[in-house]
């Protein structure tokens, strides 16, 4: 199947079928044999198309009078996808996009063919003019932003709120941006210094990041970037691929080597091996998570490492556990969130996340709080962590904790500010929200 058709069958997979990006594209490379030029041509287009989704329909109404929701399916991801490769890919001429697309919809749905070429061809026709974005033409710039950058407007308030405006107006952007490439060195095994002369060895460009002593952002990966698991630097467990944001919560947490930490949301493991490094091995990290086959990807994940101080428990923290009462020094809840600060790894949240599901997250989130705090020991050290920008799973749920547990403090991570939030504008972080507190003894 060539790559546009493979792009077309994905995205209806994660719009009609609930299917995730990541995995989704996965899946597909892994059961492809693609050259590496049509890999990234392939994960360009789906992301680019997931991303742009509303700006490129904005496009597309300009030309189309029916409703866009009324046309086929596999027409309209057509459509789509060739948007995106005339306004957003410069080395693929239009022409041929337009022409491709055309032939994909002959196959798939040949009966609109036609369309697909009238509308395309007049797209082309207009291009110049279209691509001069007027954002005067907006009631307010909250709706201009949320059309030329493909989030919706209630995404867009909740930026607003968590960073402010001038803040909120230079992260939106970044948010359709391709993410830095980085990891975590294995200081078990190599320190960052090692590991960034044996990277630069293979043609990788390192660069140190600013914010934690072990990550390094990578570039000019080649093949490296889609094959990364059978490198073996990888395979010998030198480094872990890890945003800087998430790195920050298990710093933040602080564990001593002779610490009984929980790490009670553990899956995939990235925070949980990080507290296990800190450690330098020692003491005793308990992860936990609610499937098996989570807990076996955080097991393979420590071999990898050459870890052996975690523990895995198959547990839902929503149960609270007698045995557990004030059993742990130390305890990082990275809470199972609403995701909307790690939408350029996930595009497809931004359209899927509803007011619902939203309303769940903070019930459980509630619950796993009020079983952290009781499972520390007093003197204990808690960190609540997620990755959105939603104050009700955020700052809310630190103020209820304080609230319904004098005996819980706040403690401020630099003069007058009692919590995290990183954004790309952070050394091209993720946004990640996090908060310490401890329990009075």
């Amino acid at each position: 199947m060539k790559i546009r058709e493979q792009a077309v069958k994905t995205l209806l997979r994660v719009s009609r079928e609930g299917a995730y990006s990541n995995l989704e594209t996965k899946k597909v490379l892994g059961e492809n044999h693609y050259k590496e030029e049509d890999r990234g041509l392939y994960l360009n287009i789906v992301y680019g198309t997931l991303q742009y989704k509303l700006y490129l329909d904005y496009l597309l109404k300009k030309h189309i009078s029916k409703d866009l929701n009324k046309l086929d399916p596999e027409v309209l991801e057509i459509l789509r996808i060739a948007v995106y490769q005339i306004y957003f890919l410069d080395k693929i001429p239009a022409y041929a996009a337009v022409n491709e697309s055309v032939e994909i919809t002959g196959r798939l749905k040949p009966k609109a063919r036609g369309f697909v070429n009238g509308v395309l061809r007049n797209i082309l026709r207009s291009k110049e003019t279209d691509e001069t974005f007027d954002f005067s033409s907006f009631s307010n710039e909250k709706e201009a932003l949320s059309v030329r950058y493909s989030i919706p407007v209630w995404i867009i308030h909740k930026y607003y709120e968590t960073f402010g405006a001038e803040k909120a107006e230079k992260i939106i952007p970044l948010l359709n941006e391709k993410p830095p490439f980085t990891i975590r060195a294995n200081t078990l095994k190599f320190d960052r210094n090692t590991l960034e002369e044996k990277l630069s060895d293979q043609g990788i460009y390192c660069e140190k990041g600013a914010l934690d002593c072990d990550a390094l952002h990578l570039s000019h990966l080649g093949s490296f970037e889609n094959q990364v698991q059978c490198d073996p630097l990888f395979t010998a467990g030198y480094f872990m691929i890890q945003d800087q944001g998430a790195m920050k919560a298990a710093r933040l947490l602080g564990p001593e080597k002779t610490d009984r930490v929980l790490d009670m949301c553990a899956a995939p493991g990235g925070k949980t091996t990080h507290l296990s490094q800190i450690m330098e091995n020692e003491g005793a990290v308990i992860a936990r998570d609610i499937f098996d086959s989570r807990l076996k990807l955080i097991e393979e994940t420590a071999a990898r490492l050459g870890i052996c101080n975690i523990e895995t428990q198959k547990t839902d923290g929503c149960i609270f556990r007698p045995e557990d009462r004030e059993a742990f020094d130390r305890v990082l809840l990275d809470a199972p969130c609403s995701g909307l600060g790690i939408i350029r790894r996930k595009p497809e949240i931004r359209y899927t996340i509803t007011k619902k599901a939203r309303k769940e997250l903070v019930r459980i989130q509630s619950q796993l709080l009020d079983h952290a705090v009781q499972y520390l020991k007093p003197g204990g050290t808690l960190v609540y962590c997620t990755c959105t920008v939603n104050s009700d799973e955020n700052e809310k749920q630190i103020e209820r904790v304080l609230k319904d547990y004098p005996f819980m403090s706040i403690e401020a991570v630099s003069e007058g500010v009692n919590s995290i939030h990183t954004s790309p504008l952070d050394d091209g972080c993720d946004c990640f929200f996090m908060a310490k507190l401890k329990k009075d003894c």
